[in-house]
């Protein structure tokens, strides 16, 4: 039987062939404690790969949660695999919920990835082509956001910027900032 020769270097093959829309099990990391106050370990659960990154020679992921519950919680940012089709394409045994807020990134070579039983990768399936939209969609929200949230933080430092050309100290420019906020219109501090 044929072997790749990356097979023979140390790096699993999953490792190289990992995409965008596959779903891994990984041990999620939880904010939970037994009631002894210990952390809970994770327990294994689907996730979705909503990015691959390249950083400095590495390979990293950044992971959607997966849940099973059924709420409406952040129902703007979730993937739900809810058809016959679907489920058996992304390799799950139910209706599962992958929440696009809920994300972590981590390298490939992380200890949370588990092996799915009698294969070397702990890809279980991948999205098919309707749920790869949505997947999509969500993404382009994240980034969306992201730019946003960067963009405000550039106006802010370029603010700083000018303020301190202008030989304005500290006080003066944060008495300003109140007047100008839209939260502070209608209150005063008397």
């Amino acid at each position: 039987m044929f072997q790749p020769k990356r097979a023979f270097e140390g790096l699993p093959i999953w490792h190289e062939e990992l995409q965008r829309g596959d779903v891994v099990l990984f041990r999620f990391p939880v904010a939970e404690t037994d009631e002894t106050g210990e952390p809970v370990t994770p327990k294994v659960r689907p996730c979705l790969v909503l990015e691959i990154h390249e950083r400095l020679g590495r390979r990293t992921a950044t992971l959607a949660y997966g849940t099973s519950a059924k709420t409406r919680a952040n129902s703007g940012y979730n993937v739900v695999v809810a058809t016959e089709d679907g489920i058996d394409c992304a390799g799950l045994d139910r209706r599962t919920r992958f929440v696009g807020l809920r994300r972590i990134t981590v390298a490939l070579n992380h200890c949370g990835f588990q092996l799915a039983d009698g294969t070397a990768s702990p890809v279980i399936g991948h999205l098919d082509a309707a749920l790869a939209d949505r997947m999509n969609a969500v993404r382009a929200r994240i980034h969306a956001e992201a730019d946003i949230a960067r963009e405000r933080r550039r106006e802010r430092r370029e603010e700083q910027r000018r303020w301190q050309q202008q030989g304005r100290g500290f006080l003066d420019r944060n008495r300003a900032l109140p007047a100008a906020s839209p939260l502070t219109k209608g209150h005063t501090n008397d």
